[in-house]
């Protein structure tokens, strides 16, 4: 049984990396974008204030990122109970709490190099080399302070039997959800500031 366990172990490693990618390109776009193709002033029309509508583009994106992170666990959770593996929801609901509770820095951080950059491709490209930097960097001389690790539950399974332990890092997914939580903020007060 324990090398099942290390299969979803493995499998989160997958998540992940899809997950990072996907919530990346869903904090690209907004006010900046669409000024860089000329598109800003129908958006810039409509009643709402620029704060509105970062506030509902940051929510709509929040959903989606979870949503990114519950839909394939529950997957497996499904196809493993049909394959008569099942497995335990605690389990499955650590790994979506790690995944989403410490990932949300990643599609925040997106958001925040949206907000900041124009062009079609330098946000996204830049995005994607901060997170990649990052997890080097951090995996090199903050290792404690790798949300790479939390995210994926390196910090929190037993190398014995593949389970997470019932004791999460929770000082790293609050740290996390605050960071994130400061650049969103930081995102919305640079688009307000911003001339278009």
């Amino acid at each position: 049984m324990s090398e099942f366990h290390r299969l979803l172990f493995i499998n989160q490693q997958y998540v992940v990396i899809m997950w990072i990618l996907a919530v990346v390109l869903l904090g690209m776009g907004g006010l900046v974008r669409e000024k860089a193709l000329g598109t800003y002033s129908l958006t810039l029309s409509l009643p709402v204030s620029r704060a509105r509508l970062m506030r509902v583009r940051v929510a709509t994106g929040v959903f989606q990122a979870i949503a990114l992170g519950v839909v394939p666990w529950l997957a497996v959770l499904i196809i493993s109970s049909r394959a008569r593996m099942p497995i335990s929801v605690a389990q499955v609901g650590f790994y979506i709490l790690l995944l989403v509770g410490g990932g949300l820095i990643y599609f925040a951080m997106a958001v925040l190099v949206s907000s900041l950059v124009s062009g079609e491709y330098t946000a996204p490209a830049l995005a994607f080399g901060a997170v990649l930097l990052g997890a080097m960097l951090f995996d090199n001389w903050l290792r404690r302070f790798n949300v790479w690790r939390l995210v994926t539950g390196d910090f929190s399974i037993d190398r014995n039997t593949f389970l997470l332990s019932k004791h999460l890092p929770w000082p790293g997914i609050l740290g996390s959800l605050c960071a994130a939580a400061l650049m969103l903020l930081a995102s919305v007060m640079a688009v307000q500031r911003k001339e278009f």
